[in-house]
């Protein structure tokens, strides 16, 4: 069945929130998403009908199976995409804002094709911070996120340019931990990801 730009931009949404911790709450998600309570409260109530979410107002949200598997495919679109436009030279403040637009519009046949390319590009040693394993070194070549998050991790001293070490990578969705210009920090696995580094040899 086909869904429509709407449904797959709320399931990405509340799936990045997950990723994050945060409590999938009528006011978080039209936060992520920039739209009024009543419109998101509105749209929760299409999802829920239609299966992707289980919701009741004043209650807890929780994804479904179809819904958990939509939002992850969304989202992992989303990022492919940013990947494939950060390769290409696309001006790093845009890279979200077309990926975003891409995300919906791209065939399956042309997504496949961006993966080749940009896994291609990837085996020469700039990956994601969250596939490094503890251990590794890296130099950080681009961060891809919104400007809120880019001044934190700037204010964290983590800058184009800088060299990390992973010392802890934890699975089930802990935290990324690194040790950089002498400080040790913990990055949640959904802003790591975002986090593109060239692995020293």
């Amino acid at each position: 069945m086909s869904t429509t730009e709407s449904i797959e931009d709320y399931m990405e949404a509340m799936t990045r929130l997950n990723e994050k911790k945060i409590k999938l709450s009528t006011t978080n998600i039209a936060k992520e998403l920039g739209v009024s309570p009543a419109s998101a409260s509105e749209m929760l109530k299409k999802l829920n009908e239609k299966g992707y979410i289980s919701y009741k107002p004043y209650k807890r949200i929780k994804l479904t199976k179809k819904g958990k598997a939509l939002g992850k495919r969304i989202l992992e679109r989303h990022r492919l995409i940013e990947r494939f436009l950060l390769k290409i030279g696309l001006s790093k403040n845009k890279i979200h804002e077309e990926a975003h637009k891409l995300e919906h519009t791209i065939s399956n046949e042309l997504e496949k094709l961006i993966k080749s390319e940009v896994d291609r590009h990837y085996k020469k040693g700039i990956i994601s911070l969250i596939d490094l394993k503890p251990g590794q070194k890296g130099e950080i070549i681009a961060i891809n996120v919104g400007f809120g998050a880019k001044k934190r991790l700037e204010e964290m001293g983590l800058l184009p340019g800088t060299k990390i070490k992973v010392t802890k990578n934890a699975p089930f969705g802990g935290p990324i931990e690194i040790f950089t210009r002498g400080f040790r920090l913990a990055l949640g696995r959904g802003l790591a990801q975002r986090i593109f580094v060239k692995v020293e040899s």
